[in-house]
Order: C-alpha cells, then structure tokens, then sequence
C-alpha cells in the first residue's frame, strides 16, 4: 500500500508529534492537567481515525469513511477492535489490553468533562484531570508504538484483502444507516 501522505508532511508530523508529547509532559509537570488531558484525547482520537481510514478502505459500506460523518471515539475504536479480532490487515497488531485501557481511560474523561461545572463535583477536579492526565500520556505512547507496527505491516502490503463480511455486520454506523435508510421510506 502506498503513504497517503507526502514524506515531507509525514516528517512534519513526526516533529509535531513529539512536540505535543512533550506539551503533554509539561502541563502535567506543571499542573495544567486539563489541557494535558485534553492533548492526550486529541492524539489518541487523532491517530484511531487515521488508522481506521486505512483499514476501512474495502469496507463495502464506508460509513467511517463518509466525510461529511461525524464518527465518535468510540464506534472508531469498536470497528479496530473488530477488525483487529478477525486479524485484518494488521489490525492485530493492536493490543486488546491497550483497547481496553483506552476505552476505560475515555469513559473516565468524559464522566469527568460532564462533572467539571457541577457543584457537588468541582472541588478536586484538579486533582482528578492530573491523575487522568498520567494514566493517558502513557496510552498514548504505547498506540504510537502500535499504529507504528500496523502501518510497517500496511505499508508492505500490495493491496488489502476482502473486507471481513462479520465485522461489516456489526458495525453499528452500518445499523444505523439502515435505520435512516428504512425509516425514510412510506
């Protein structure tokens, strides 16, 4: 398979990658724990949604790849996982414990996103954004180090092979398309 992008911009993004990694050291070491969440949630969705158009690209439907498509976190993460279980074009090499770590660590962020602003939630926010903010760093760079291998193993192959029929059949986005699809009609 060939790079999507131009080496040039692919060296940038390395550059700008390990820049964030080390904003993310910077405001957990001085206690900006919100905004090293928040770096954490960008680079972990950010590298899920690259990986996932690279997977999806023979998924008959392409829900995922619909650019006008908002697709959340974690319908992106679902369809990896899925994918990853069916051993798809590299998808395997994505550690179900680290799936699984990155799932919990996103349930947490967002039950404390809602609570920020609630009054029996406020007092020791900080405290709980900078804990969160240590067990993401590391979550981050352990997907780094995964999407790596996937893309070695992507970039080697001469073209994806079929899509797996199971795993398009769970795909929730597919469900609810169908839903729309069967809703609309008389």
């Amino acid at each position: 398979m060939q790079a999507t992008d131009s080496y040039e911009d692919r060296v940038k993004m390395v550059g700008m990658h390990s820049d964030v990694l080390k904003r993310i050291d910077s405001a957990i070491t001085e206690k900006r724990s919100i905004e090293a969440c928040w770096f954490c949630y960008a680079c972990l969705e950010g590298r899920l949604k690259r990986t996932l158009e690279k997977l999806s690209q023979n998924c008959l439907k392409g829900c995922c790849r619909d650019k006008g498509r908002l697709v959340s976190f974690s319908a992106r993460l679902n369809c990896i996982d899925r994918l990853r279980s069916y051993s798809y074009a590299g998808a395997e090499y994505f550690d179900q414990k680290l799936l699984d770590d990155i799932r919990k660590w996103c349930l947490d962020r967002n039950k404390l996103v809602h609570a920020l602003v609630t009054l029996n939630n406020y007092e020791g926010m900080d405290e709980k954004f900078l804990e969160l903010a240590v067990r993401g760093k590391p979550l981050v760079e352990q997907l780094y180090k995964q999407t790596t291998k996937f893309r070695m193993h992507y970039y080697e192959i001469e073209s994806l092979p079929e899509f797996p029929t199971k795993a398009e059949k769970k795909c929730r986005l597919k469900a609810k398309e169908q839903n729309k699809q069967d809703s609309s009609q008389p």
